[in-house]
């Protein structure tokens, strides 16, 4: 309860928190005297610090501890055979944290990109259909909740193939990459794109409703194609709608409602977009209820 709000917290809040856990342990550092050492406990909001916020954020605390550290060692009095230990004793204690603190942000640091490396497709740097399949269950769950609609976009290359044969697949390599540049460069930041397997992909609009999720596909696929014009690439796009107002049950069934209509679309002709408001009704699939712009 407690990790998961501390995560939800900006750098602002997480540095106060800290900073008032490092005054908490200070007065108990004072308090208790200079019998017994609390050094230990000075590490906790530094690494909090680290994890939850910044490296910088984490070295700010290391200074504050160590400060805090000091006064409460100077006011309970503490002897020494030498003044100059106790500041010693200062630079050690900041020594150490500094250390734990560039350690452990090194180890977050680490574990951010081995997550982002295993939510990534390794060639053009979209989701991968394991996370994305993670990703649109949140989104059915808030649809329940709160009964904000969403809308997934499923897209495949007409003609990749012949891509691949005629020019090479470096070429067709560099095709599905600049696919999901252009596709990154057009949607919102809240919008998530992802590579499902070979040349198709997926987007998804969250809590997007028909009339702004069909001007969003409109504008990313205008682009595409624009591209495969300058190009020359015989390359268009077969896309698949469907706007869900009511949720699913479960994430394979928003997948591939949105699948077959897009394979709908390549049946008709290919080079078209599909669009469908999903109500709970297997019925929206037939073709008097498919838009296709």
């Amino acid at each position: 309860m407690i990790l998961r709000f501390l995560e939800g917290q900006s750098q602002r809040i997480i540095f106060l928190i800290c900073l008032v856990f490092t005054a908490i342990v200070g007065i108990t550092d004072y308090l208790t005297g200079a019998e017994i050492s609390f050094s230990i406990f000075y590490v906790a909001p530094i690494a909090v610090a680290v994890w939850y916020g910044t490296k910088r954020i984490g070295i700010s605390m290391s200074i504050v501890a160590t400060l805090i550290w000091l006064i409460a060692e100077k006011t309970f009095g503490g002897q020494y055979s030498n003044a100059a230990i106790l500041y010693w004793n200062m630079l050690v204690r900041l020594s150490t944290f500094l250390i734990i603190a560039y350690l452990l942000s090194n180890l977050r640091h680490r574990l951010r990109k081995e997550e982002e490396l295993a939510d990534t497709d390794p060639l053009t740097g979209a989701f991968n259909c394991r996370a994305f399949y993670e990703l649109v269950e949140k989104e059915i769950q808030r649809l329940r909740r709160y009964n904000h609609p969403f809308t997934i976009a499923y897209i495949d290359l007409d003609n990749f193939k012949m891509v691949n044969d005629r020019y090479g697949h470096s070429v067709g390599d560099e095709l599905l990459q600049q696919i999901v540049l252009i596709i990154k460069t057009n949607k919102r930041n809240t919008d998530i794109v992802a590579r499902l397997g070979g040349d198709e992909f997926v987007i998804m609009f969250l809590e997007t409703g028909l009339h702004d999720s069909a001007i969003a596909v409109g504008k990313i696929v205008a682009c595409m194609l624009d591209k495969m014009r300058q190009a020359e690439l015989p390359v268009t796009f077969s896309v698949g709608v469907v706007t869900y107002e009511v949720a699913p049950n479960e994430v394979n069934q928003v997948i591939k409602l949105a699948d077959d209509l897009m394979y709908s679309v390549k049946k008709k002709g290919k080079n078209a977009i599909a669009h469908i408001v999903w109500k709970g009704d297997d019925a929206c699939l037939n073709n008097e209820n498919i838009s296709i712009q």
